[in-house]
């Protein structure tokens, strides 16, 4: 895995994991527009009823919205997703709608000071007057020369010209733009004290031989300060008045730098998804002159699907609680790596840390990006900053070393010394239920090579963004495998199938799943029952496996029903929960309600997790083997079971195993008195019993504790990213009564430590 480097990075190394992103790309509609309208929130202004905001959305877009909404001809219609589905939206009736619904049609007025340069616009046609209404709002001095007596060029004979003249007054109303009527200019000479000339002749209308040499994307000629567009380069109405806006932007960067560059062009097109569009016929105007009332045109809009892709957030409650789109959140990731405290802050830390990291994300969407990839690098660069919260994951890292550490153990499990298999079933399995492992080992040894490696493939350490922690896992893992003499592994986990692929391309591995159903081992007594399959995030790809575990099922006589979203993560993955546990509630709540059919699981979190939901689930091993599910285990007890795993292993395959057993701490011996419902409690906060008796035993020895009258006491133990607390009474036999425990990530200095 490359390390990031810190000093080195630029935002492109965060931003191009998002790049091709097509959310808020313009919609099929928009690009068809030539002003390029901002369907989506004209649609939704009108919608709503705001016609006042609706209108200046349109307006900003089209410039002359008169003039455009009655002759535009509308090339959006055909563009339109709606055609299989009711009909296309009629954008244009809603837009003549929004330009009468309008109150006030001023242009605003802002007081901004006046800049430098000026230009000079030849032709008051509908492209003219567009280039010189966009450069005159901003401040430049504009001449607007006309060889005609008035303004319109090519309007001026239509019979709505009347309506057309007066927006066209009531856009200058407010300006100083100035303008020479009756003036023909003969020669580009006359212009040389203008800094730019946009010239907007019309069709036919005098190009001083500039046609020649003519750049259409930017209006540009062969003469650098010279720009040319509308009718006299060919183009139609509505596109003449949007060359104005154009030729304004050129001249701008022009009069600023004294180039123009190209804009940089849209990195990808949006194809909506219609498949969840409602058909809905296309609202038909009651009255015969073809115009919308109000109620016609919200409910013309209404029909609109403001097309854009939400393919990652509509299968994702993160996305959805954060309201963002994945380039937004890059850009936010290396502005947090960026942040440098005092002076700046870390912003999106929830954030970053709310994220299952399950690739559902990357799976569904149409280019591939990982949101969840982006949210990792940002734990890695803080861990590599200094600046990651160590509560947030200090009990799964914790949890990691004591499973390759104590509870940690490999053998080829026979006299060479080498395997041809090696079974690896993950740090959870066993803890949760040790016949898991012990059957599943024995039913693979009865028909394979097959060695033992007990040990946590090194997920804790990938979600919290530890490398250091996960490359001395990985190093310690590659040992192993040498040792072993480079066995295929069998993971019993999906989780560790998952990241044994990415970290460790190298290492051959398969499915306990598929190996039992090939082998035929440890066939169940059929028992009927109905039950959904919960597929766990990292299988989700995974057809073989996912193919395996149905059929162990059906054989155990189990009638399955699929649930009607699978590969979602069950809430456990990324260590989110106390980042946020809210949306950890959300997310368990949803998975469990999937189906009201108990469930069938093959991986261990995935069932502690519904079973802390109250929902009904069995392990697919208990199918296996015909197993009545293990009671869900505490953290205590998920130690002592993934020691007891290593100790019957050792027991018949090592002769060294009282020196792998770990010594027992001062500590162990202290009694306990405390209700279940406070033990539960203490549990869900990830507060062990051992913890508990910790923090008694160095209140006992050192005497730091704060006292009441009424007998109870509080002591607490400082840890390096948490602080625990117990809230407790002595009681007659030396042991003590547990009333609370809890714990907070604040520590304070400064005083005495004894209480």
């Amino acid at each position: 895995m490359e390390r990031i480097n810190l000093t080195k990075l630029q935002s492109e190394d965060v931003t191009s994991k998002a790049a091709s992103c097509v959310a808020g790309a313009p919609p099929p509609c928009a690009r068809e527009c030539p002003f390029g309208l901002d369907t989506r929130s004209f649609a939704a202004r009108a919608e709503n009823g705001r016609w006042q905001a609706a209108y200046k959305t349109y307006r900003d877009a089209v410039v002359f919205p008169e003039i455009v909404s009655r002759l535009c001809p509308a090339p959006c219609d055909g563009a339109c997703p709606r055609a299989d589905s009711g009909g296309t939206v009629n954008l244009r009736g809603i837009e003549r709608t929004a330009v009468a619904q309008a109150r006030d049609k001023r242009r605003d007025s802002y007081a901004i000071p006046q800049k430098a340069g000026s230009a000079a616009v030849v032709g008051a046609g509908p492209s003219g007057l567009s280039a010189a209404l966009s450069l005159v709002s901003k401040r430049y001095s504009v001449t607007v020369f006309e060889r005609e007596t008035a303004w319109g060029g090519s309007l001026r004979g239509l019979p709505e010209f009347d309506i057309f003249d007066a927006e066209f007054a009531l856009s200058f109303a407010r300006l100083d733009a100035r303008f020479e009527f009756g003036r023909e200019i003969s020669s580009l000479a006359e212009l040389d004290g203008f800094g730019a000339v946009y010239l907007a002749t019309g069709a036919g209308g005098e190009d001083f031989g500039l046609l020649r040499g003519f750049d259409p994307a930017l209006l540009t000629t062969p003469e650098s300060r010279v720009f040319l567009g509308g009718g006299l380069a060919g183009a139609e109405l509505m596109t003449s008045i949007s060359h104005g806006r154009l030729a304004s932007r050129s001249i701008e960067a022009y009069l600023q730098v004294g180039r123009v560059s190209p804009a940089a062009g849209a990195s990808c097109a949006l194809t909506p998804d219609t498949s969840l569009a409602i058909p809905s016929p296309r609202v038909v105007p009651s009255d015969a002159s073809g115009e919308y009332t109000d109620g016609e045109a919200r409910a013309e809009a209404s029909r609109c699907l403001k097309c854009d892709c939400d393919i990652c957030a509509r299968g994702c409650e993160m996305l959805r609680r954060f309201h963002k789109l994945p380039m937004k959140i890059a850009m936010e990731v290396f502005t947090d790596i960026r942040a440098n405290p005092p002076y700046s802050s870390h912003t999106i830390t929830r954030e970053a840390y709310s994220c299952n990291n399950c690739g559902h994300c990357k799976r569904n969407c149409p280019e591939s990006i990982d949101v969840g990839e982006l949210l990792r690098f940002s734990r890695r660069a803080r861990v590599e900053a200094g600046s990651a919260p160590p509560a947030l994951h200090d009990f799964w890292l914790r949890e990691m070393r004591f499973s390759s550490g104590d509870a940690g153990f490999y053998s080829p499990c026979n006299e060479k010394g080498t395997c041809e298999y090696v079974f690896f079933p993950g740090c959870q399995l066993g803890a949760y239920d040790p016949r898991h492992v012990l059957r599943s080992f024995s039913a693979l040894r009865s028909v394979y090579d097959t060695g033992i490696f007990l040990g946590c493939c090194g997920a804790p350490a990938y979600w919290a963004g530890e490398d250091d922690m996960l490359e001395a896992s990985s190093a310690a893992i590659r040992a192993a495998w040498d040792a072993l003499g480079e066995p295929v592994f069998v993971f019993a986990c999906p989780t560790c199938a998952s990241l044994f692929a990415e970290l460790f391309p190298e290492i051959e591995g398969l499915s306990l799943y598929e190996l039992l159903l090939a082998s035929g081992a440890a066939p169940a007594p059929p028992k009927r029952m109905s039950a959904a399959v919960f597929d766990p995030c990292s299988a989700a790809s995974d057809e073989g496996v996912r193919a395996a575990v149905r059929a162990i099922a059906e054989r155990a006589g189990a009638e399955l029903t699929e649930l009607p979203e699978t590969g979602k993560c069950c809430g456990y993955g990324g260590h989110m929960m106390l980042a946020n546990p809210s949306l950890y509630g959300e997310i368990t709540e949803s998975r469990a309600s999937a189906s009201e059919l108990p469930y069938i699981v093959y991986c261990a979190n995935c069932r502690a997790v519904f079973a802390s939901r109250g929902k009904e689930c069995i392990h697919a091993l208990d199918a296996a083997f015909d197993l009545s599910p293990a009671p869900i285990a505490d953290i205590d007890t998920r130690r002592r079971n993934s020691l007891e795993v290593k100790r019957l292993i050792t027991r018949e395959f090592s002769t060294d195993d009282a020196e792998n057993s770990p010594l027992p701490a001062p500590w162990d011996d202290i009694r306990l008195t405390i209700a279940p419902e406070t033990a539960e409690r203490a549990d869900r906060k990830l507060i062990s019993l051992s913890d508990i008796r910790e923090a008694l035993y160095l209140a006992r020895e050192t005497g730091g504790f704060f006292a009441a009258p009424s007998g109870v006491r509080q002591c607490s133990m400082i840890r390096p990213a948490l602080v625990y607390w117990v809230t407790y009474k002595p009681t007659d036999d030396g042991g003590f009564e547990v009333l609370d425990a809890y714990y907070h990530r604040m520590k304070f200095g400064g005083g005495e430590t004894d209480g």
